[in-house]
Formats: structure tokens, C-alpha cells, sequence
């Protein structure tokens, strides 16, 4: 007789929780699932996180999903929640991060790994899980997990969605203080019986970092689910003339450490230099009270949605001809795939992708129609824009690469995972 599959899930994203790091452990979640999988997901309650998503739970109505929510125990699960959190967004980035590192270890989230302890041993008794999977950040979880995984001897894979010690955000308050880091991540990683991580970068570099266990790493990227309403055999997409309005879309937040003004600013020269065009910059996801004023000559033609579910936002890059990605230079950016790529690209729209040199401009020149413009210089961000509207307009753009893109179904990245759990827990 064959052994259930059985997993212990600990993410401390989930839905209500919106935002992009969710979707990852909820995409997987829900094929597991219905490739048989029960699946055990202790996360804590919401706290004060400012973004919900109420329409991510359906990916998760399933009898074999099972969500357990303990105590948060962190900075915004308290009391004073909203308030040490509009304290910390009012401090500059740099700042905040190295207070942060300063005062918690390894990050802010540790609490809710001390809340969970319990109730992950309690299921793990009960349901005799063999198999643990982790995803981070926040990197306080795999401590959790690790200790977890010596107390019962059960299997442990380790989701990295970033890199960890070199991670783009991170900004250690001491040189100690990234020394325990590194020391942690040491610890924890030869630890664990598999590690899959988003892209070839990040595990180029954690494999420098720790050679011997480079037989355990497995790339397994961000991808997009068919089932959201993708299609790229679709061919009713908006079609325009020359005299009609075009239709930019960028999707989700700008965070701090990724300022576009530049890139807008050289949208604004394009709209003064072809007052011609009627392109309209659609800008879902953030509400814009950081730039509306870098834009203010020219704000008729920008529109500002603000914080959008999943399911709206995917209607809105539906509704778009363009597609415009932005990541700014910064630290260790060359290893990050942010997690609207891969939904930008099962749309099969033309991506105007604003990035410096590495893994997702790689990725996007493997895609198709794209134009990647590495400059800053406004002049440059409006001479492309034009180039760009010219091309798809005259339709001499490249061809989306489909084979490329379906490579990205969640369904088919799930099967990946599965089998990493297949040889580490067999069936029977």
C-alpha cells in the first residue's frame, strides 16, 4: 500500500496576503494538490500587512490544502503594528534596513518562526509528514525549518525566491552582523537535502559560496498559471492604428529601492516631443504619491490605480499593447527575476523592459518582441519609446518565442518540485 503524500508547507506569505511573494507557494500548492498531495501550510495570521488579496484563497479551495495559522509575533503583529510600520517607510531605505539588521536576526519575521515551532512538530506527529519544504524570504523560516528537520528527521527543501546573504535588499548593519549571516546560511543550506532557487544567477552565486552542496541546488523559476485567463493562442487582442491611443501598463509596486523617475521623466519627453502620439502610461499597483510630480507636466496622460488583486491586474495587462518592466540599478540586481516577467510574458505582449545588464534582460532576449534600454538619460528613455511604438505599430517586431514561455507554466514548474519530493520521500 502506497503512503500518502504528505508535505509540511511553511510559508509565511499566504493569502489574504497579496503581493508577489505569494503567489509562488500558492501556485505550488494548488497542483501539488491536485496531483494528490496534502499539503499542511502553517502560516501566521495577517497582522498589519498592508496588502490583501481575497481572491488568491480559491487557488487554495482544495480538501487536501490545509492552512494553520499560529501568532505572528513580529513588529506587525503587534499593537503598534501600522505605526512601527509607517515609522520604518518614513526612515530612508538604507537606513531602515540597517536598523533592522541591527535589531532583529536574521530579519524582522523571527517571532513568527518561535510561534510556529509547535504547532509544525504537533502536525508532523500527527499526519507523519516525511517532507518539508521552506520558502523564503523572510530567512528566519529556514531556521524554523532546519530545527524542525533535526527534531524529527524529516526530508527538507529550501525555496530561495532571492538570494540570501547577497540579497539586493539587504543592508547589514555590522560587518559581525553579515558574518552571522553568512555563518547561518552555512548552517542552515548543508542542512537541507535539496535547495531549488529562481534562476541560473542565484545559483551560480549561492553555489560559490557553498561548492559541496552545489549537487543539491535545482533551478525552479517564477512562472505564470495558465488557469488565470493566459492564452497565447488568443488572438483578439487590441489592435491599433496609428491614430488611436496606445495603452503602457506597468504592474505593481515601485519599492523604494526602485526609483523610476528617470524612466518617467524620459516618458514625459516623449509625450512633449510627439504630441502626436496619444500614448497613455497606466501605472497599477503603486498609488504614485512619490512621482506624480515628476509627471505633472504631462499627468493627463498618466493614470495612477494603486494597490490592485491579482485577478484585476492580470485584467489590466490583458488590456495593454505594451508592457513596461523597470528594475533600477542597485547591489546584486543582476541576479533578481522579478515575478511580474514571467506574467508579462504569458501574455505574449511587447515588453519595453527599463533594466540594467543580467538575468532577466537574458531572459527577455529569449522572449521576443522586447526593446531593453539600459540608459537613464530621459533623452534616450523618449528616442526608445518612439523606436519601439514605431516597430509594433509597423507590426516588425519579433515574434514571441512560445516554446520559451510555456516553459514558465506553473503546472509544469510544479511537476519539477514534485519530483525533487518524489526521490526525497518515495510513495512507498
Amino acid at each position: 500500500m502506497k503512503r500518502s503524500k504528505q508535505v509540511l508547507w511553511l510559508s509565511y506569505y499566504a493569502p489574504p496576503m497579496g503581493g508577489s511573494g505569494v503567489q509562488r507557494p500558492v501556485k505550488f500548492a494548488k497542483y501539488l494538490a491536485k496531483n494528490g498531495w496534502n499539503v499542511h501550510w502553517v502560516c501566521p495570521e495577517e497582522g498589519s500587512y498592508p496588502y490583501r488579496d481575497q481572491g488568491l484563497t480559491q487557488d487554495l479551495d482544495s480538501e487536501r490544502i490545509h492552512l494553520y495559522r499560529v501568532g505572528g509575533g513580529t513588529p506587525q503583529h503587534s499593537i503598534f503594528g501600522r505605526w512601527i510600520q509607517s515609522m520604518y517607510y518614513a526612515l530612508p531605505w538604507k537606513l531602515a534596513a540597517r536598523l533592522n539588521s541591527w535589531l532583529y536576526f536574521p530579519d524582522n519575521k523571527v517571532g513568527w518562526a518561535h510561534e510556529a515551532h509547535d504547532k509544525a512538530l504537533e502536525l508532523i506527529s500527527t499526519h507523519q509528514i516525511p517532507l518539508l519544504f521552506v520558502t523564503a524570504p523572510p530567512f528566519s523560516s529556514f531556521s524554523l525549518a532546519t530545527t524542525l528537520a533535526e527534531e524529527t528527521g524529516a526530508k527538507l527543501v529550501l525555496d530561495l525566491r532571492d538570494d540570501w546573504l547577497e540579497n539586493q535588499f539587504h543592508q547589514y548593519a555590522t560587518t559581525s552582523r553579515r558574518a552571522q549571516m553568512a555563518e547561518l546560511e552555512q548552517r542552515v543550506c548543508s542542512k537541507a537535502d535539496a535547495i531549488t532557487v529562481i534562476n541560473e544567477y542565484t545559483k551560480a552565486n549561492l553555489a560559490k559560496r557553498h561548492p559541496t552542496l552545489a549537487e543539491r541546488m535545482r533551478v525552479i523559476p517564477n512562472g505564470f498559471d495558465p488557469e488565470d485567463g493566459f492564452d497565447l493562442a488568443d488572438e483578439s487582442r487590441r489592435q491599433h492604428s496609428e491614430t488611436d491611443p496606445s495603452i503602457w501598463v506597468y504592474n505593481g509596486l515601485f519599492y523604494r529601492q526602485q526609483n523610476p523617475s528617470d524612466v518617467l521623466k524620459g516618458f514625459v519627453q516623449y509625450i512633449h516631443d510627439r504630441p502626436e502620439s496619444r500614448t497613455k502610461f497606466v501605472i497599477q499597483g503603486d498609488d504614485g504619491k512619490r512621482y506624480r510630480r515628476v509627471v505633472q507636466q504631462a499627468q493627463d496622460r498618466f493614470e495612477w490605480k494603486g494597490y490592485l488583486s491579482h485577478e484585476a491586474s492580470l485584467h489590466g495587462l490583458m488590456q495593454a499593447d505594451v508592457l513596461w518592466l523597470h528594475l533600477s540599478a542597485m547591489q546584486h540586481i543582476d541576479r533578481v527575476t522579478p515575478g511580474k516577467l514571467f506574467e508579462y510574458m504569458g501574455t505574449g505582449k511587447p515588453i519595453f523592459a527599463t533594466i540594467p545588464e543580467g538575468v532577466t534582460a537574458e531572459m527577455l532576449r529569449q522572449y521576443g518582441p522586447v526593446s531593453i534600454v539600459h540608459s537613464t538619460r530621459q533623452e534616450d528613455i523618449a528616442q526608445a519609446v518612439h523606436a519601439f511604438e514605431q516597430q509594433r505599430l509597423q507590426q516588425s517586431l519579433p515574434p514571441v518565442n512560445r516554446s520559451f514561455v510555456e516553459s514558465f507554466d506553473r503546472e509544469r514548474l510544479t511537476h519539477r518540485l514534485e519530483q525533487i519530493f518524489l526521490n526525497l520521500a518515495p510513495e512507498s
